[in-house]
């Protein structure tokens, strides 16, 4: 006996490729039920050995699922809300087809908006890969989402976090399996998948699962730090190494001024750079602002030592920066996945540079902290 699996999927932005030909469709005639009337058909044509989106018609008698099921990606949340089933004679083996109602919605919030004008000291890697690519798991083959007539598999696209935002579009996907098939509904995210039972609702995969467990904004409600200067070098200093005739390179001396806010924050099971967070953690990832201030001699830059100026205590220890921020004003940290508050500490160390080769240390002689309680 096979078994005819028919989801309503609803998405939008989806990147697809050319494909090869497809098996033949088969007929969607119901079977004969006990007094010699077919049962109602299935309202689209279905085509064994793939799982092929079709154009979303109405499709009735479907059950709600309470509560739905998710699967969480950093390009889309899908949302599997109903069920049902239908029988089908259209060959000699007997056919069974089911109904889920699927919605692939915009994701949910899982990092800042990146300022390409705020660049950092590092890195250099180019952003993961986060686009979504979908499967249909039928226990005894792994059958990519398609489209009609097309053979690559479906393609939810996001080439840096946050993900471009997305409207819902429904479609009707259909595949063939065993009738004794144990059904998932597969998201495979930077080489990681994630498994949607479509029975059980149970979501498994290697990677963090803080995305279905709590909220990933955090609401900021800590209140801002006020200005500070760090007086890195007075004129008489300077003029005394640069000597008295050095005009601006020397003039007013050099502070380097400090504090800002916070302005976003996020538990993340995904990160820009980093991709996902392991099982029980999350990457707490913040965006501040007005946190560095250059010096008002603009013959000289500072640069931030971020890996030294920021750490985040809680509860199991401490956190550092995970890499040097490409962007200047965005931070990631790896925690456990389970805090409910953590200290931020910022204490700015860094150097102040005159090219070639001029440069001066710096470091406030006091940390800002700030304590922040997470949903």
């Amino acid at each position: 006996m096979l078994l005819w699996i028919v989801l309503v999927l609803a998405a939008c932005g989806v990147e697809m490729r050319p494909a090869a030909d497809v098996t033949p469709p088969i007929a969607t005639t119901g079977a004969a039920t006990g007094s010699g009337s077919p049962s109602p058909a299935v309202p689209v044509e279905v085509t064994p050995g793939a799982a092929v989106l079709m154009p979303a018609d109405d499709v009735g008698g479907l059950e709600p699922l309470s509560p739905p099921l998710r699967l969480v990606t950093p390009a889309a949340t899908v949302t599997v809300e109903a069920v049902g089933g239908w029988d089908l004679r259209a060959r000699t083996d007997d056919l069974v087809a089911r109904v889920w109602r699927v919605r692939v919605a915009a994701p949910t919030a899982l990092a800042p908006s990146a300022d390409p004008f705020l660049t950092g000291t590092g890195t250099d890697r180019p952003p993961r890969d986060a686009a979504t690519t979908l499967w249909l798991d039928t226990g005894s083959e792994r059958l990519p989402v398609t489209r009609d007539g097309i053979d690559d598999p479906l393609v939810l696209p996001c080439d840096d976090l946050p993900c471009a935002d997305r409207g819902p579009e429904e479609h009707l996907l259909v595949a063939a399996t065993a009738d004794d098939a144990e059904p998932a509904l597969i998201a495979t995210v930077d080489g990681a998948d994630q498994r949607l039972d479509l029975d059980t609702g149970e979501v498994t995969s290697s990677v963090s699962r803080v995305a279905y467990d709590r909220p990933t904004t955090v609401p900021v409600s800590v209140p801002g730090w006020p200005p500070r200067t760090i007086a890195v070098r007075t004129q008489e200093q300077l003029e005394a190494e640069f000597g008295t005739g050095a005009g601006d390179i020397t003039r007013g001396g050099l502070d380097v001024g400090y504090g800002g806010r916070v302005a976003e924050m996020y538990l993340s099971p995904f990160d820009r750079y980093e991709g996902w967070a392991p099982p029980g953690h999350a990457w707490l990832v913040l965006r501040v602002d007005d946190h560095l201030r250059q010096p008002a001699n603009t013959s000289w830059r500072a640069e931030l030592d971020a890996a030294a100026s920021w750490t985040v205590a809680h509860d199991a220890g401490m956190a550092t920066p995970a890499y040097p921020p490409a962007l200047s004003n965005v931070l990631a940290f790896l925690v456990p996945d389970d805090l409910r508050s953590v200290t931020l500490a910022y204490r700015p160390i860094g150097t102040v540079g005159l090219p070639p080769d001029a440069q001066y240390d710096f470091q406030a002689p006091e940390p800002l902290t700030a304590e922040v309680p997470l949903p």
